[in-house]
């Protein structure tokens, strides 16, 4: 009878230990933790090393990988039970009670052999879930030395990922921006370059007319270099295109008129040309035979006119006209008419019309051809003079990721945000970064290309949407990232 009462003891020491702390189980160490897609499934194995836990016989630990990810979801695996002499016993005869086994979905068993090197094979697997592909998904495995369940558990070692998306991995393409025409920045001005009476010899020095009357152009032409010498004045630029345009005044024949403003058009433009040895594609001129929209604009400022003058001559310059006729029959009436003469001769004439013989002028400037490393020094200052693709090339002289590399991307971006090449290089950055959000907002302007499929099929992969990616980097075709992309998806 003594022998029983000292077995019963035993087996109810045995059973109570499940809800008992054992000591802290010291050395235990996972390793080797590899998570991989087979089929539909979840396969977990790792090696789960005991050299240096000693487990008193009537203890045992519960060692369970976790997976979650940072958004709340989780699954727990089932469980190693690591037994003591006595529990390993206990387990083997079904005589353990308790809440353990509810607590713990129990994969295998095995008695720890104090003082000897002791590893365990871990596999299991589970339903793979959308969730897990999310690349913070990650495994960690808690221990359990009371049975009480894994959220009174603690962790052996951090976290380690689960590793089943490759898509931190992916290969992102850029593309080379089109070479097209660089911006151009437009200087304008005005100068009234005088002419002698019916010529078209453009005077730049002091000039005497035959009938006296002298001309004296240094100060006009001083104003055109003045906004050439301005519009030079970066040292990086050189001159696109000079685009003078000559107006003369509505008196005498329209078609005179015509060919003398041409004439004298020609002339300054080619003075101009001449002066910065500018090619004659870089020069253009025209000409405005009678400047009455300019004549317009008098009389509409003029403080000198009544209302009723203003309305009669508003009336005749607004007139259709049809031909060089109607123009001569305006400026007939101009200086015939009772209702114009008067301020014809008196105002019109002599100070009204001088002023419309001017000459406008438009300079443009663009960048000079540049190295790359000229570019970059220009980027950091005048952006706005480079064009897309220059933009690239300096992007390109700095390691893709890198800030400055990045600092590029998003300087095309801004300057060309509807752009469907600066969207999509601007979109492979992000991804890059692991920007997913501003990705997808920027894959919506990038266009259609092969690299813009990869680029939604990486961000495919980052979601979780497998199929998705693999049909996208299918479709990129032969691009060589593509289908490297497709070969990491294992499709």
């Amino acid at each position: 009878m003594k022998r029983i009462k000292i077995m019963m003891a035993a087996a109810a020491a045995i059973l109570t230990a499940v809800y008992s702390y054992a000591a802290e189980p010291a050395g235990i160490k996972v390793s080797n933790t590899v998570a991989s897609r087979v089929d539909g499934d979840l396969r977990l194995t790792a090696d789960i090393n005991l050299d240096a836990m000693k487990l008193k016989s009537n203890s045992q630990v519960y060692i369970t990988p976790v997976i979650e990810d940072n958004s709340g979801n989780s699954f727990v695996m089932p469980s190693v039970l690591i037994n003591g002499h006595a529990m390993q016993i206990a387990y083997e005869r079904h005589s353990l009670g308790g809440d353990a086994r509810k607590n713990h979905d129990v994969a295998m068993a095995v008695k720890r052999r104090n003082g000897k090197s002791q590893t365990v094979s871990y596999l299991s697997s589970a339903p793979l879930e959308k969730w897990m592909w999310n690349p913070a998904a990650s495994v960690k495995w808690v221990v359990d030395t009371c049975g009480c369940g894994r959220l009174n558990g603690s962790a052996a070692g951090d976290p380690s990922e689960l590793g089943l998306n490759p898509a931190g991995k992916l290969r992102v393409a850029y593309v080379t921006p089109a070479v097209t025409e660089l911006p151009v920045a437009i200087h304008e001005g005005n100068a009234q370059v005088r002419f002698e009476v019916s010529r078209s010899e453009l005077h730049a020095e002091p000039y005497t007319c035959r009938n006296g009357q002298k001309i004296d152009n240094r100060a006009e032409l001083k104003v055109i270099d003045d906004s050439i010498s301005y519009a030079l004045s970066d040292k990086n630029v050189e001159i696109a295109k000079i685009k003078i345009c000559g107006y003369a005044s509505p008196e005498g024949p329209y078609l005179n008129n015509q060919q003398l403003s041409t004439d004298r058009s020609r002339a300054l433009s080619e003075y101009i040309a001449a002066r910065y040895k500018l090619p004659a594609e870089k020069s253009e001129f025209d000409a405005v035979p009678e400047n009455w929209a300019g004549f317009r604009e008098q009389v509409l400022k003029s403080p000198i006119l009544s209302v009723t003058q203003r309305n009669d001559l508003l009336e005749l310059i607004d007139r259709p006209v049809y031909g060089p006729s109607d123009y001569d029959a305006k400026e007939k009436e101009l200086r015939t008419n009772p209702k114009f003469a008067g301020l014809f001769k008196s105002t019109i004439l002599p100070e009204w019309f001088p002023a419309l013989r001017a000459t406008k002028f438009e300079i443009s400037t663009r960048l000079k051809p540049l190295s790359d490393e000229e570019l970059a020094e220009v980027m950091k200052h005048t952006p706005e003079k480079m064009s897309l693709n220059q933009m690239f090339r300096v992007a390109k002289l700095y390691p893709e990721g890198s800030d400055d590399f990045n600092r590029a991307i998003s300087t095309a971006l801004r300057f060309f945000p509807e752009d469907p090449t600066a969207n999509l290089n601007a979109a492979a950055a992000s991804l890059k970064n692991g920007d997913l959000e501003k990705a997808a907002e920027l894959l919506k302007k990038a266009g259609d290309s092969p690299e813009a499929d990869n680029a939604r099929g990486i961000l495919a992969t980052w979601n979780g949407e497998m199929e998705d990616a693999a049909r996208l980097f299918k479709h990129a075709g032969t691009l060589p990232e593509a289908a490297k992309n497709l070969e990491m998806l294992g499709k």
